[in-house]
């Protein structure tokens, strides 16, 4: 037989080896999620079941404040800074008085207590920031007064622990013609409730009556708000109803009450959303506006379980805010001692002149 047949099959065997093996399969494209992360959803605080006491009370027993340790939460990177002071160290007199205040919003005249810092009377070119003070249910314009403000501003003023500052402490939370409190905001219109407007008594009557009485610095930048228990929940309603006018609010053991049907001046919860501290922060951006700071006493069995539920959606949300717990219940004897700490916090965030 001859050779050649062989060898043209041997090289054809050849080269269909050589052949397969420089087949290179062709890669497959990786395969690319389409999914959008969404943000785990906002813890919602359930409707508070605690009754909330009275605030008000005699004089308490002075003892020494806390001394004030930081929580690790976000706060705002940047604060405002005061240009350098124009005026020597104040002294002379200061004044603790009360006003009655004319209320457009509400056809009434109401009480005021009002803190001039010293120096007010000597150093007459000066204008000065304010703080609101807002008080408890059934407490009165006088609650912060027992307190002890006036007499820690005097005392942190001569040791210039603190600037100058005027202290507003309006009534209306006792409300004796009501007897359930204000809760600083705009009742509910008939027939759910009375439609007494609270809220614009407050940043529309009152602010409007110091500016125009009393040497302020009238921007927002030098105001504050700030109140204990039910006036923390006004103080928070308010600053985030209002971050024109206001600029800092400071939250002392708030409360949360909500439209439950409790109190007809909460009407419903389509009525309530628009002042619900709660309810705003999760649906508008106001907060973006405002420095804040909500405290709380480590053994508060009244409102401590949804304050602490609406710092934790605070941090949620990442929403900047000072977040303290010092030691003591939902009483006087907690937010007394704690009176120089909060002056000089709104100190810190407050321009002056």
């Amino acid at each position: 037989m001859s050779p050649l047949p062989w060898l043209r099959l041997s090289l054809v065997a050849v080269l269909f080896v050589c052949s397969c093996s420089r087949v290179i399969p062709t890669p497959t494209a990786a395969h690319t999620s389409t999914h959008t992360p969404t943000r785990p959803p906002t813890p919602l605080l359930p409707r508070p079941v605690a009754t909330e006491l009275p605030t008000g009370s005699p004089e308490p027993t002075r003892v020494i404040p806390p001394t004030l340790v930081p929580s690790a939460v976000p706060t705002r990177a940047v604060t405002p800074t005061r240009p350098p002071t124009q005026y020597p160290l104040p002294s002379g007199r200061s004044e603790c008085s009360e006003q009655q205040v004319r209320s457009a919003v509400l056809g009434e005249s109401l009480s005021l207590s009002l803190y001039l810092p010293v120096g007010y009377f000597d150093q007459t070119q000066r204008r000065y920031p304010v703080v609101y003070l807002l008080s408890g249910l059934g407490g009165n314009h006088r609650e912060w007064v027992v307190y002890g403000v006036c007499s820690e501003m005097d005392g942190l003023i001569r040791n210039g622990d603190i600037q100058p500052m005027i202290i507003a402490m309006p009534s209306g939370n006792d409300n004796p013609a009501g007897g359930i409190g204000s809760y600083w905001f705009n009742h509910a219109p008939p027939p759910l409730s009375d439609g007494k407007r609270w809220g614009d008594y407050i940043w529309q009557d009152v602010v409007r009556y110091i500016d125009s009485k009393y040497r302020t610095l009238p921007r927002r930048a030098s105001r504050a708000i700030g109140g204990l228990s039910a006036g923390g929940q006004g103080a928070l309603t308010l600053a985030l109803t209002h971050p024109e006018v206001l600029s800092t609010v400071g939250a002392r053991s708030p409360s949360f009450r909500r439209a439950d049907g409790s109190i007809a001046g909460f009407g419903d919860p389509a009525y309530y959303n628009q002042y619900d501290p709660i309810w705003l922060v999760q649906n508008t951006q106001t907060w973006q506006d405002l420095t804040i700071w909500i405290d709380d006493g480590d053994a508060d069995n009244q409102w401590g379980a949804a304050i602490r539920e609406y710092h934790a959606m605070l941090v949620t949300l990442g929403i900047p805010h000072t977040w303290h717990v010092f030691p003591g219940t939902h009483d006087p004897t907690y937010w007394s001692p704690l009176v120089p700490t909060y002056l000089k916090w709104y100190n810190r965030q407050l321009e002056g002149q």
